[in-house]
């Protein structure tokens, strides 16, 4: 009989670091910057607070509720099963878009890379999707390993890469443009994309050994590799004078700006072989971890049966095969023009922040802590606010979702009725 692997803080820090660092620390920087200005630096010091309370918070929930369902195990055991499936439905949603954003953003830095230009970013990111379909249908240890390993080259790079740019900093005043309460809460609604990660977690609980000890390690040494990678960066692309980098015109891409004074004229093959390893990263944790919860729901009879289906190595393949369907399609949206880039990552955090809610509301509900419950009220308080600035459709989708699992709740409360009388 073979004995299955179980993952240590290590190996679980590896799974974790990369897929929160993931496309975000290439994307979000330069973004969050563009449209908050010098404020960006402050949005990202918040964030990061989050992050750590995020992290702390939802690693309490994994080791009192493990599961194959991740946090929608605490879910239900705050609020009943309709809203546990509520809530697996919000993380689902947001996993239909997400990790689409994160193979355009691989796609796009190999294109320049290779040719010179976007024109291949579509080509690209299709075969990136069948290269992290066929990554996970491996044991999840050799998928940890993969991911530890390019999580750990990228978050050295862009630490050492950051700290080289220093003395390319602007002169003068670091604080130039003004504060706009609209543009900076915006701004922190994409940041949310930094803190996506921390609530899968619990999808790998059943494959990782001695949980009170293994859970509270890894979410330390990942929270902390997080924080300093992505302060480090978000401050670098933000100061960095175009002016006073050499050859700065031949480099499009601001962040490859900042690696310039350390890697020369190698600083696009660096910087795109770390984007294409973190976005890979993330890709496997976000839908590795979704694939397991379709698995989890497919099993209560909640989806089709065939979506329960799983390989010798416990690979959810009926999940996978359905969420790859779905990021072929959306992809081909993409394509003709009806999605892009930002939108994907604002619909995608609104989704997320849903499910993050829920969780946050659940951690209140059945920790009896102070300790636990003021984190989870401060942490509610904090991504309410930043779901205020979503765009309005996605809100009344939202509302909309909301809507129809309460009324099927109340449905079938009205039906046990007669039966529970009788």
């Amino acid at each position: 009989m073979r004995v299955e692997r179980k993952l240590g803080p290590v190996l679980l820090s590896g799974l974790i670091i990369g897929p929160v660092l993931g496309s975000g620390i290439i994307l979000l920087p330069p973004l969050v910057y563009r449209i908050t200005g010098d404020q960006a630096i402050i949005a990202w010091a918040v964030t990061m607070g989050l992050s750590f309370l995020f992290a702390y918070l939802f690693g309490q929930l994994t080791i009192r509720y493990p599961g194959d369902a991740g946090m929608a195990l605490a879910v239900e055991n705050a609020f009943g099963r309709p809203i546990k499936r509520l809530t697996a439905q919000f993380l689902i949603a947001a996993v239909f878009v997400g990790p689409v954003a994160v193979m355009l953003t691989a796609g796009e830095y190999l294109s320049v890379w290779l040719t010179g230009d976007r024109g291949h970013t579509m080509m690209i990111a299709f075969l990136l999707l069948g290269i992290c379909f066929t990554i996970l249908l491996w044991p999840l240890a050799w998928v940890s390993r993969v991911s530890l390993l390019l999580s750990s080259l990228a978050a050295g790079t862009l630490v050492v890469g950051s700290l080289a740019a220093i003395p390319y900093f602007r002169s003068g005043s670091l604080w130039q443009t003004p504060f706009h309460l609209p543009d900076f809460g915006y701004g922190l609604l994409l940041l949310f994309w930094a803190l996506v990660g921390w609530e899968m977690i619990g999808n790998y609980s059943l494959e990782v050994r001695d949980l009170e000890r293994t859970i509270p390690r890894a979410v330390v040494y990942s929270a902390v590799v997080v924080t300093l990678v992505s302060l480090a960066v978000a401050a670098a692309t933000q100061w960095i004078d175009p002016a006073r980098v050499p050859e700065a015109s031949t480099y499009p891409l601001r962040l490859a700006l900042v690696l310039m004074p350390l890697f020369g004229r190698t600083t696009m093959t660096v910087i795109t072989l770390l984007t294409t390893g973190l976005c890979i990263s993330t890709y496997l944790l976000a839908v590795g971890s979704a694939s397991r919860l379709i698995a989890s729901l497919a099993d209560e009879a909640a989806l089709p049966a065939w979506m329960s289906r799983r390989t010798r190595y416990r690979t959810p393949v009926g999940g996978l095969v359905f969420l790859t369907v779905i990021h072929l399609m959306v992809l081909t949206l993409t394509e003709l023009g009806c999605l892009h880039l930002e939108r994907l990552v604002s619909i995608a955090d609104a989704f997320f922040l849903c499910n993050a809610l829920f969780g946050i509301m659940a951690a209140f509900r059945l920790f009896p802590q102070k300790r636990l419950k003021t984190v989870a009220v401060l942490l509610g308080a904090g991504f309410f606010t930043i779901l205020a600035f979503s765009p309005w459709w996605v809100l009344l989708i939202i509302a909309g979702m909301v809507g129809v699992q309460l009324y099927r709740s109340r449905t079938e409360r009205l039906k046990q009725q007669p039966v529970e009388r009788s």
